[in-house]
């Protein structure tokens, strides 16, 4: 008898989508799924769609509730969850449909907590961006040590997001891990204390296409980058930094991962036109981690550096 999956799919203003992606997970070759569809606030006609599909469809179970952002909605999400396993899914992505077969597949011969896989990138004109992310380490299926995933979430090596894995509930919860409520980037902390948390962790390879497809839409929750998207950031990486030491030995990989996100946030500085004093803080973490070391430590990394080498030494000479 199949065990119970929980997919929670937060809903918010993507009826253009909406339909699609659902549909790949009801037409999922695993049947005994919980599909939460949370419905956030949206104005429209998402809401009336997820009623729709719940008609069509006695698994799925709705939600209503006022906007409050996509952590509020996993969270309750995860509180309704009825599932030995539980999947957070966005709503306007699609999946293979064997992916949570052989996930939870995985997870049962493994007996383990927490396995992620492969995915690709499409946008709006439904082109495919391959690569990246899909690297050598998801070639063979495996069982990885905790701190040998997070490390490889910390350089960027696997994905960190929260629709990249599927875990065993009790984990999560027993752990009294949430998202942080009205924070983008939400999942970068997340992602760590549920491997952490985990017996076992493991990678899931796919043999053609990747199990999930990414939509990039422009208008997405990072898509329009705003003050927030810095202070979030910064935040973000503050509480990883603070998980990773309290927790492990993890030293190089964590200052590869400061650096970069301090990069990426120096970036969003030159879009939103930030402040002489954000500038002057952001440029002092970013010289405390940039050594060579940490700067050679993928072509990502050298080019972020390259942007804000330039526009540093720009800035000093004017």
């Amino acid at each position: 008898m199949q065990k119970l999956v929980s997919v929670i799919i937060p809903v918010y203003n993507v009826v253009e989508y909406l339909q699609q992606s659902v549909e790949s997970i009801l037409n999922q070759t695993y049947e005994s799924l919980q599909v939460i569809l949370i419905d956030d606030g949206s104005t429209d006609g998402s809401s009336q769609l997820v009623d729709m599909m719940k008609k069509n469809d006695n698994r799925i179970k709705t939600i209503h509730k006022k906007n409050e952002g996509l952590s509020a909605a996993r969270n309750l999400g995860l509180g309704l969850a009825r599932g030995e396993y539980a999947y957070f899914f966005d709503s306007d992505d699609l999946a293979e449909s064997n992916l949570i077969e052989e996930a939870v597949n995985f997870l049962e011969e493994n007996n383990a907590d927490f396995v992620t896989f492969t995915h690709d990138v499409f946008d709006e004109k439904n082109q495919y961006f391959r690569g990246g992310i899909n690297n050598q380490e998801y070639k063979l299926s495996r069982i990885v040590s905790n701190e040998e995933l997070i490390s490889k979430v910390l350089i960027g090596k696997i994905r960190v997001a929260a629709w990249s894995y599927i875990f065993r509930k009790r984990i999560f919860t027993d752990a009294n891990i949430v998202f942080q409520v009205a924070k983008k980037y939400e999942d970068n902390d997340t992602t760590p204390l549920l491997i952490l948390a985990s017996t076992k962790s493991g990678i899931l390879q796919s043999q053609d296409t990747p199990y999930y497809h990414y939509r990039r839409r422009s208008n997405s929750i990072t898509g329009s980058l705003t003050r927030s998207n810095y202070s979030d950031l910064i935040s973000i990486t503050d509480s990883v930094k603070r998980i990773i030491k309290n927790n492990t030995d993890i030293t190089y990989e964590l200052d590869v991962y400061t650096l970069n996100q301090y990069l990426s946030a120096f970036r969003i500085l030159r879009i939103i036109n930030g402040t002489k004093e954000e500038y002057l803080n952001i440029n002092k973490n970013i010289q405390k981690y940039a050594s060579i070391r940490l700067i050679i430590s993928s072509k990502k990394t050298i080019t972020k550096f390259l942007y804000w080498r330039f526009w540093h030494m720009l800035d000093r000479l004017r």
